[in-house]
């Protein structure tokens, strides 16, 4: 898997995004601790809408509605078409996309993933794209977990970080975060499970697919950059290689 960089990236940038090229992946960072506004609200689509008036609980409508609503608003800036006219298609394994009727350009790809009060969205033009982002939880049994999920060189890499439980927390929630965003990359989601390829995890190793036992040959076909997404939380970008440029954004 070939790396942009050897370190997380984490160099948010406040400025407005530029020109979105090829080889270019933009990552934008939303935060969900505030109201949702009318303007969320508005952008909606009927469906997402009534997906947010579900929620029991008034944070999960909140977040919701935040991060579907900026997403909206951040896919239309590339686009040129209106927040609210965005249409999705869902592929699958229920990963979306942008329904477009552009030929003249490449499609745009996106993905978004949420946790707690944060959110990130991945955005690039003809490169398929999977980012994750995973507030840790100390109360999780981390080792436990890892048996029934994690892959036998991963179990054995979280095995030897247990001298140190905040090393066990940091890898244990870095390798999730990782495997996450390339199974959302792939497109295949969680239906072939976790333990067919093994990523790194332990703190300070850059992120690498290191194999996939279904795919031959896919860590020379994917590009995976850990990404600095906030203190107490793990977050990884995959996507098509080769990536040239990834920048990081905080959104309005």
């Amino acid at each position: 898997m070939t790396p942009v960089s050897d370190r997380a990236l984490g160099e948010w940038n406040d400025a407005t995004a530029p020109e979105l090229l090829d080889g270019a992946v933009h990552v934008w960072r939303i935060r969900l601790d505030r109201d949702a506004t009318p303007n969320d609200w508005a952008v909606l689509s009927p469906e997402e809408d009534t997906r947010a008036r579900r929620f029991f609980a008034e944070r999960h409508r909140r977040r919701f509605v935040v991060a579907h609503g900026t997403l909206r608003r951040i896919l239309a800036s590339y686009t040129g078409v209106a927040a609210s006219a965005l249409q999705f298609s869902t592929g699958e394994f229920g990963k979306p996309s942008l329904v477009s009727t552009r030929t003249d350009t490449a499609p745009l790809e996106f993905n978004l993933s949420h946790s707690a009060e944060l959110a990130l969205v991945a955005v690039s033009r003809g490169r398929i794209v999977g980012v994750d982002v995973e507030c840790w939880d100390r109360e999780v049994e981390h080792i436990d977990l890892a048996e029934r999920f994690f892959s036998p060189a991963e179990r054995d890499a979280l095995r030897l970080l247990a001298s140190s439980p905040d090393q066990v927390v940091s890898g244990f929630f870095a390798a999730w975060s990782r495997k996450e965003a390339y199974l959302k990359a792939s497109g295949h989601g969680i239906t072939r499970g976790l333990h067919h390829f093994d990523v790194t995890l332990t703190p300070g190793e850059p992120a690498r697919l290191l194999a996939d036992r279904i795919d031959q040959g896919a860590e020379s076909r994917w590009t995976m950059t850990a990404l600095l997404a906030d203190a107490a939380y793990s977050a990884a970008l995959v996507a098509e290689a080769p990536v040239h440029e990834i920048l990081l954004f905080n959104a309005a």
